[in-house]
């Protein structure tokens, strides 16, 4: 009933203006048969309804002194930004790092005060103190990050001036299902130096369907790499023939008693001419209908209990061993 009364007292001062008023208590106490936990959450009301943020550090710096990062410091470059915003931010910590770590400690009135309807919210110690822990592995990865772009032999960026490597390999996707696999492959793709990527049937696509989750897996691969939508695989397949070379040979990824194991096969012979790999779909694979007009299926022997490794993780595998062969 206390805490109703305190609660209802902000709430009329804050309206009344002009005044301040501040009330700190303890909230919550859980308990369980290992261990208890008490979590002290206090706030500052003013008559413009902000919050002072105290208790929103404290709960933060618990979290990120939990993780090995230096609060104190943090905090201090926090503030040093706000009081000053003409030095820029501190380059311990980067400008991400710092403004992650000011909007959850600062929030203003209106994410810390309202809801979606537009009311007045109590703000849920027990949410808070898990936000609180989310931001602070944000703020972790962020400085990260930083530190990472900082250090000259750590290469993060694409060079604009490097040509791209390209060799007569192609990627045929039939009727994949997830946008993300598909990124995925056309950034090993870009990596290996696939001449393009042909994708079938309901296959997510840089042009169609889905493109926007593709895009964050390929992250810009996709534009960098020819490619092509087919209604049919087998559509994709006679293209290939005629377009790029009649003796062309043309893989199936899957597992069947006819597979042979990728590194069985000696691709040197088709280096002039080129291989095309299919991969199927995530759950039935490649269709049985165009296994017949493959010039070989190969596999990757597993150990597990599941017969074969996602699709996006496969592509890979066997692209690389190819380029080993051929020596480049």
């Amino acid at each position: 009933s206390r805490v109703i009364i305190c609660i209802l007292f902000m709430f009329l001062c804050s309206r009344i203006g002009g005044f301040t008023t501040k009330a700190s208590y303890t909230v919550l106490r859980s308990r369980n048969r290992c261990s208890s936990q008490t979590l002290l959450f206090s706030s500052t009301t003013t008559s413009s309804g902000k919050e002072d943020g105290v208790s929103r550090i404290e709960l933060l710096n618990e979290q990120l002194k939990l993780i090995g990062v230096d609060a104190e410091a943090l905090n201090d470059a926090s503030l040093a930004s706000i009081q000053d915003p003409t030095q820029g931010y501190d380059g311990s910590f980067g400008k991400s790092a710092i403004k992650t770590y000011r909007a959850f400690a600062f929030p203003s009135s209106s994410s810390s005060k309202k809801n979606s309807d537009g009311d007045d919210k109590v703000q849920d110690p027990v949410k808070l103190s898990a936000h609180a822990g989310r931001v602070a592995r944000q703020v972790d990865f962020l400085i990260k990050r930083h530190k990472s772009h900082q250090t000259e032999w750590v290469r993060h960026h694409d060079s604009l001036q490097q040509q791209r490597q390209v060799f007569p390999l192609f990627l045929v996707l039939d009727n994949l299902r997830s946008a993300f696999n598909v990124g995925s492959i056309f950034r090993t793709a870009d990596a290996c130096g696939c001449q393009a990527v042909f994708t079938t049937g309901i296959t997510p696509h840089p042009n169609g369907s889905g493109s926007d989750k593709l895009q964050k897996s390929a992250l810009g691969a996709e534009a960098v790499i020819e490619s092509r939508h087919f209604s049919t695989t087998q559509q994709a397949i006679e293209y290939l023939r005629e377009e790029y070379h009649p003796d062309l040979k043309i893989l199936g990824m899957e597992t069947t008693d006819k597979s042979e194991i990728y590194t069985k096969l000696d691709y040197m012979e088709y280096r002039e001419t080129g291989v095309a790999l299919v991969l199927g779909n995530e759950v039935t694979g490649v269709d049985t209908e165009i296994m017949s007009k493959l010039d070989a299926i190969v596999e990757i022997p597993t150990f597990g209990a599941k017969n074969s490794l996602n699709v996006a993780a496969c592509a890979p595998v066997v692209l690389f061993e190819i380029l080993r062969q051929w020596k480049v």
